[in-house]
């Protein structure tokens, strides 16, 4: 029942009083008026919700903070077509509800929007948000109503739900490309499948003899099996991934708590995007605990990079520093790394030591100017 509706009621009750009490051809009229307009109302909105329809949709599913300290402006498109050439709808209502699995916030949302007759008109939904997480929105129903507000009618309800990535600016920071890669690729166990190369531990292909090709790839068994010259073309290594790991310990009060998150985040952006841009890979190692589970990704372009924060995001954060080493080093696929990153906001003891990695285990604390530190 809608503020109009019971305000109509109470105007009707006093009408009906007025008209017993002053039995007069005037106040009969009112009455008579005052019974008809709910029922008009209702037919013209019966006519109108056959001839609207509405559609939900994310367009922009990033949405990128302007700083840290500033919330980010999430937003959804809410697509109403009023196929109706002469009634217009004056009044539409939107309850959306949303939640942030990674950061824990959540709420709900009333929009209001109108449109045209005859038109179609996109409403777009923003929904702020403080903290980074992947943030689901969810429409769960549209409403239009009379030109009195007596009435109210669904014309749609429970749209599926959008995700929009909610992720912080990036800093600038150098990282020494030689410190983080080696860049020979000789040792590297991955190869193009697309590409061919000079590697002859790795065939790429096998085709017929070309004028220029060199005798020493000339496939000699299978030449005399098949009485032509076949070539074997060797394959293009391809970079060997940076292994980096991320701590997923986050600790302190409520707020304290979410700025660690949000500059975990931020670090492994920030450090993503500039492996992306100097085509370094990068292999991501988490730990997720509700499954007991030690996740990896792979990351060599911006759009998996983006797919990797969709699964980190579904998780929620420990405060337990030691979680991700201990499932790391009892998972049954778990190795001894030649060199990695390991990326935290928690205070650890010597990481180095403990058979993570051969080499190196370069720990970088993002919290702070000892992350610019750390990677300068």
């Amino acid at each position: 029942m809608t503020f109009g509706t019971v305000l109509y009621i109470l105007l009707g009750l006093i009408g009906i009083f007025i008209c017993v009490f002053y039995l007069e051809f005037g106040t009969v009229a009112i009455a008579g008026i005052l019974f008809w307009i709910p029922i008009f109302m209702f037919l013209f909105l019966i006519f109108m919700r056959t001839r609207v329809s509405a559609a939900v949709d994310a367009k922009n599913p990033v949405s990128e903070k302007d700083s840290m300290e500033k919330p980010a402006r999430a937003a959804i498109t809410l697509s109403v077509e009023n196929r109706n050439r002469f009634l217009p709808i004056t009044k539409g209502v939107v309850r959306v509800r949303y939640v942030n699995v990674f950061s824990g916030e959540k709420g709900r949302l009333k929009v209001r929007f109108s449109v045209d007759a005859g038109r179609k008109r996109d409403r777009r939904i923003v929904v702020p948000m403080e903290n980074c997480g992947d943030l689901a929105i969810k429409v769960d129903k549209v409403r239009i109503y009379d030109y009195l507000s007596i009435f109210a009618w669904t014309i749609g309800k429970n749209y599926p739900t959008q995700h929009v990535l909610v992720l912080p600016p990036t800093k600038d920071y150098y990282l020494g490309k030689d410190k983080w890669y080696n860049e020979t690729d000789q040792d590297s166990d991955r190869f193009s499948l697309y590409k061919k190369g000079d590697d002859p531990s790795e065939v790429f292909d096998i085709r017929e003899y070309t004028d220029g090709d060199k005798i020493q790839r000339i496939h000699w068994k299978l030449s005399s099996k098949t009485g032509s010259l076949m070539v074997k073309d060797g394959s293009l290594p391809l970079a060997k991934a940076l292994h980096i790991f991320i701590d997923l310990c986050v600790e302190g009060e409520h707020e304290i708590k979410h700025k660690n998150a949000n500059l975990l985040v931020q670090g492994i952006y920030s450090i993503s995007l500039y492996m992306i841009e100097h085509k370094v890979p990068q292999h991501y190692i988490w730990y997720d605990r509700v499954n007991d589970v030690v996740e990896e990704r792979l990351v060599e372009h911006e759009e998996e990079l983006l797919w990797m924060f969709q699964d980190l995001f579904r998780l929620t954060t420990t405060d337990n520093s030691s979680e991700l080493v201990d499932a790391y080093l009892a998972w049954e696929q778990g190795r001894t790394l030649d060199s990695a990153m390991y990326l935290t906001v928690c205070d650890h003891g010597d990481l180095e030591g403990i058979g993570l990695t051969r080499n190196r285990l370069e720990v970088m604390d993002l919290r702070g100017d000892s992350f610019g530190k750390a990677i300068q």
